[in-house]
């Protein structure tokens, strides 16, 4: 193109060239099942726990990136979806399937009761045991143990991504259009 353009020539020879076509691989990804037992490896019975739980069924459901889950504030979750500020500086609004809701209640009633002695400075949805906002590295704990407890299979890494992808996947399955 630079020879066309400088006119040291007057045909550009690689137009004619094709160029091979890349096999795109598709990511693997948790399975129901992993997921399942990923959800089911924390109860409610501490606000950690219970934090755990709802942390890794909105990842699952929602598909929403870590950062998103980090920056989460209470007041922007609603009876059935939820406002995300998002990559690119944008807003997103997010359904919130029924089952996922009923966890979100369950986990609101014990972060409450856990926080009721303490003064709160961060809205934050997820908070640590002190009251702060989660950090990255604490998010990736958290799922990396769900899926040790779950018995992922080894090729899989469990990260948060990860459950953006099976999230993915699943609505794709499903039929639904992203």
């Amino acid at each position: 193109m630079y020879l066309v353009a400088e006119e040291y020539v007057t045909m550009n020879v690689l137009a004619k060239v094709k160029l091979l076509k890349e096999d795109k691989t598709v990511i693997k990804a948790f399975t129901d099942k992993e997921v399942a037992k990923m959800i089911e490896a924390d109860d409610f019975k501490t606000y950690l726990n219970a934090h755990n739980k709802v942390m890794i069924a909105m990842f699952a459901d929602t598909g929403i990136r870590m950062t998103e889950l980090i920056n989460l504030q209470s007041s922007w979750i609603h009876d059935t979806s939820m406002n995300i500020f998002g990559k690119g500086s944008k807003w997103r609004y997010i359904p919130v399937s029924f089952m996922l809701k009923k966890y979100m209640i369950r986990y609101e009633r014990i972060k409450e009761a856990y926080f009721k002695k303490k003064k709160l400075e961060h809205d934050n949805y997820f908070l640590s045991r002190s009251g702060k906002p989660l950090t990255g590295v604490q998010i990736e704990n958290i799922v990396r143990d769900a899926g040790i407890k779950a018995n992922v299979r080894e090729e899989i890494r469990c990260l948060p991504h990860m459950l953006r992808h099976y999230a993915i996947q699943s609505t794709l399955r499903n039929g639904l259009n992203l």
